[in-house]
């Protein structure tokens, strides 16, 4: 994946900020997966995780505000699934989300921008499942062919258009304050969709629809 690979390597030349504002916004695609999940099985806290994520747009937007992000990644911990638990294909993205989101937090805490990117991988790696997942009633022989199946599906073009998107979106932003938050959730909400193509919910707690991207 070409493309995937220059926009990771476009991420990589943003200063910190830059790339852990990516991350926060990838995250609020990625939110209601865990949301959903949580609704249907009656596991887990996706207030805390609404949360979680609210305190690292704050660090990201208020100088010298006081976080104790350890204390929240051992909370994060608590509620994370475990995949042998469910029987259900939404655990995976549950865990995706709330794995990338303690990778958000380890990158604040040890101000490693490689935690904010891969955070960006983590939320690829979700869209590539779902269409590994939907490919198993298609006879597929060998893993080259899957792996063209992934690169060539709609989904996957849409979860890198909008990396490549928000790249330039953030390129400009400095520093990255609240204006600037409130420029990034504007255009999660102007995309409508979460990274897996369900129509983002009405609120935080409201569970999302299934839709597909345009």
């Amino acid at each position: 994946m070409k493309q995937k690979a220059n926009n990771f390597q476009l991420m990589r030349e943003l200063s910190l900020h830059q790339q852990a504002a990516i991350a926060a916004t990838l995250m609020e695609r990625m939110l209601p997966n865990y949301q959903l999940f949580a609704e249907v099985s009656q596991f887990g806290d996706s207030k805390l995780l609404r949360n979680i994520l609210d305190l690292c747009w704050e660090w990201l937007t208020v100088k010298k505000v006081k976080i104790n992000f350890e204390r929240l990644a051992e909370e994060l911990e608590l509620v994370t699934p475990e995949v042998s638990q469910f029987d259900m294909f939404g655990v995976y993205p549950a865990v995706d989300c709330a794995t990338a989101l303690d990778m958000m937090l380890n990158g604040i805490c040890q101000q490693d921008p490689a935690e904010f990117i891969n955070v960006a991988k983590i939320s690829q790696a979700t869209v590539a499942r779902l269409i590994e997942y939907e490919a198993e009633d298609i006879d597929v022989t060998t893993e080259a062919e899957l792996k063209k199946i992934v690169r060539d599906h709609p989904l996957m073009h849409y979860e890198m258009d909008c990396l490549a998107e928000l790249i330039e979106l953030v390129r400009p932003m400095h520093p990255v304050g609240r204006e600037q938050m409130q420029q990034l959730k504007a255009w999660v909400k102007e995309q409508g969709l979460t990274n897996l193509a369900m129509e983002l919910p009405l609120n935080a707690t409201a569970a999302p629809s299934a839709a597909q991207p345009d």
